[in-house]
């Protein structure tokens, strides 16, 4: 039996994290975490499956525990800490693009931050979105290589 963080977002797809499985680590998130990943899920997931996909769309990353998100380089204040962010490759089921994924983020719904990440100017690799309780700061922002180190410029 499976338990739904929304109606189409289980709850082993959003703390999957095979870092976690290879360390032994625990990737469980506490209730506070479960009603953030509610929020983002019920507000942005959602509304993307219905209006963009029309059926599946992969969450490539969700939930991350402290450890798990230091192991895997994550910045020590990601919003996947928290449950609050996620990162959506619509390119995995292709019933949409990522590009298509982005825009209608953009256009149609609230968020704190969204992130173009990698890929080229025709579309992202995938798409990190986050959505906090309030004080959303509606930032859009491109992933970039500088020297070898990720950055993030403003669109």
């Amino acid at each position: 039996m499976s338990v739904f963080i929304s109606e189409h977002l289980d709850y082993l797809e959003a703390t999957k994290s095979a870092t976690a499985k290879r360390l032994g680590v625990d990737n469980r998130p506490s209730e506070s975490d479960l009603q953030n990943m509610r929020r983002i899920a019920k507000a942005i997931f959602e509304p993307l499956r219905a209006n963009v996909a029309n059926g599946p769309l992969a969450v490539t990353s969700f939930f991350r525990s402290k450890r798990v998100n230091a192991a895997v380089g994550g910045a020590y204040s990601s919003q996947h800490t928290c449950g609050q962010a996620m990162d959506i490759d619509a390119d995995v089921h292709g019933g949409c693009t990522n590009r298509q994924v982005f825009d209608y983020i953009r256009e149609h719904l609230a968020f704190d931050q969204l992130i173009w990440e990698s890929g080229d100017d025709s579309s992202p690799a995938w798409v990190h979105v986050s959505l906090k309780e309030s004080g959303n700061r509606g930032e859009v922002l491109r992933s970039v290589k500088v020297n070898g180190k990720m950055c993030y410029r403003p669109l």
